[in-house]
């Protein structure tokens, strides 16, 4: 089983191809099976990389709470462990937030990023719907309510009358249930920690201010119809960033992997397969 040894623990990730390390970053609650379909396509660019992150699937939980910048760290200690000098990160939602924090902490190990539907502060919306999803883990649990909950919010309202959509909220549901609520409520604080909105971080710079800082190569991918965290917050987000490209998926809703996979992985391999032929020269 490949592990890889962070601090206070390891990191189970499965890998494919040869070449640069491409890192996928999955989003809340999700283990490296998010990216199932993601990784042959990228396997023919480079050493694909799709990890568990910790306290998901086979990787070590963690006693002390989560947070995004321990979860960058982690990436970054997968880096040095397969013994390359920088990698291409992809992250989906929380896994970009996560892939932007590595970057910014860590950015000599970090050669490119891909951003989907990620966001690098939480509006008023954004943390009222995961305060929300706190309120049903505590009077509901862990089950098909918050599972719904997250469904209406995440997948694009004509996805959903279909049959894929269909299937996709079950799949929603298998993933979500496999948490503890007590794990996946603070996974859920640790993105409101991240957002800088805790009592005791009152008056501490959002990520956002940092984004200037940022000097990799740099796409924003993100649905048309992304109510969660909608173009607009790509756009704000890309304009920050020099050199950033943005890219937007008509009538698509946030989990773009999920409900235009072809799409999404196509706009991934065109701006790596020019990336690392910039490398390469």
């Amino acid at each position: 089983m490949p592990t890889a040894p962070v601090r206070n623990g390891e990191i189970y990730f499965e890998e494919s191809g040869a070449g640069e390390a491409i890192i996928l970053l999955p989003g809340l609650g999700h283990d490296h099976t998010y990216y199932a379909k993601t990784v042959p396509p990228l396997a023919r660019l480079g050493r694909v990389i799709a990890l568990d992150p910790r306290g998901l699937g086979r990787s070590t939980e963690s006693a002390e709470g989560y947070s995004v910048e321990q979860w960058a760290e982690d990436v970054v200690r997968l880096v040095e462990h397969l013994g390359a000098e920088r990698a291409h990160l992809v992250g989906s939602s929380l896994g970009a937030c996560v892939a932007l924090q590595a970057a910014l902490d860590y950015p000599a190990r970090v050669a490119s990023l891909v951003l989907v539907a990620g966001f690098s502060e939480l509006d008023r919306s954004l943390e009222i719907n995961f305060r929300m999803r706190m309120k049903i883990l505590e009077r509901l649990g862990l089950g098909d309510v918050l599972a719904d909950h997250i469904a209406m919010w995440t997948l694009g309202r004509g996805f959903i009358e279909t049959d894929d959509g269909r299937a996709a909220v079950e799949r929603l549901f298998s993933s979500v249930s496999r948490n503890s609520p007590q794990k996946y409520r603070a996974f859920i604080q640790a993105i409101l920690r991240f957002g800088r909105l805790e009592p005791d971080q009152q008056g501490q710079p959002r990520l956002t201010a940092r984004l200037g800082e940022i000097r990799v190569p740099t796409r924003v991918i993100v649905g048309g119809h992304d109510i969660l965290t909608p173009v607009s917050v790509s756009e704000r987000m890309a304009a920050r960033i020099p050199g950033a490209e943005l890219r937007v998926i008509p009538e698509c809703g946030h989990i773009t992997f999920t409900e235009r996979p072809a799409e999404t992985v196509a706009l991934i391999e065109e701006f790596l397969r020019r990336i690392i032929s910039h490398y390469a020269r």
